[in-house]
């Protein structure tokens, strides 16, 4: 059974009870790793990685519920995939959303209905390290974190970077890297990314 994508109004009466068993399962096997987190014995991103191993509907659930419990704001239906790690707990996730397997999120404010494919990096911002002095590493220069807003009904393609905002209703093509934000219902893929077309 995969609790992914599952709507609880299409099921049948069983399967729903069983479903909503698995997640109350989901919350009491959880509640070990957010008391360490809330008593700041493990860090979000250790935990968030941590459940990103686990495979299967168990894992599904898990992570499900550690979002819905530990982001600033998660809606109903999300799912994130094996490998997946959301990175900041002050990220906003609205109703069934999809990650797909080994994405890595930063810092997003995320419209409903929104998809990724596979190995999708969103990044929190276009300009996370400084590098205006020339008299200390890179390393030690400020970092700052910009969050980046994607509308409801996006869907993003495989090995896509995404580091601006994404408008509502638009598909960003496999492999494509947006450094600039476009009008809604637009189709984006090129490096950097530019309009290819409009969805019809």
């Amino acid at each position: 059974m995969n609790p992914g994508r599952l709507s609880l109004g299409t099921i049948s009466p069983m399967r729903r009870v069983i479903i909503l068993m698995a997640e109350k399962t989901a919350w009491f096997l959880l509640m070990p790793v957010l008391a360490g987190y809330r008593v700041g014995l493990l860090s979000y991103q250790s935990c968030g990685q941590a459940l990103a191993l686990v495979p299967g509907g168990p894992g599904l659930l898990l992570r499900r519920a550690w979002y819905q419990a530990s982001l600033e704001s998660c809606g109903e239906g999300l799912v994130v995939e094996f490998g997946s790690v959301i990175h900041k707990s002050a990220s906003r996730i609205g109703n069934d959303c999809y990650f797909g397997e080994m994405n890595r999120i930063g810092l997003i404010d995320v419209g409903d209905n929104f998809m990724s494919a596979n190995s999708v990096s969103i990044m929190s911002g276009r300009r996370q390290h400084a590098f205006d002095r020339r008299d200390i590493p890179m390393s030690a220069q400020p970092v700052t974190y910009a969050r980046v807003v994607i509308g409801e009904d996006v869907w993003i393609g495989a090995q896509a970077t995404i580091t601006e905002d994404i408008a509502a209703h638009s598909i960003v093509a496999a492999g494509a890297v947006v450094t600039a934000a476009f009008e809604p219902w637009m189709i984006l893929g090129g490096v950097p990314a530019k309009v290819l077309g409009e969805r019809p």
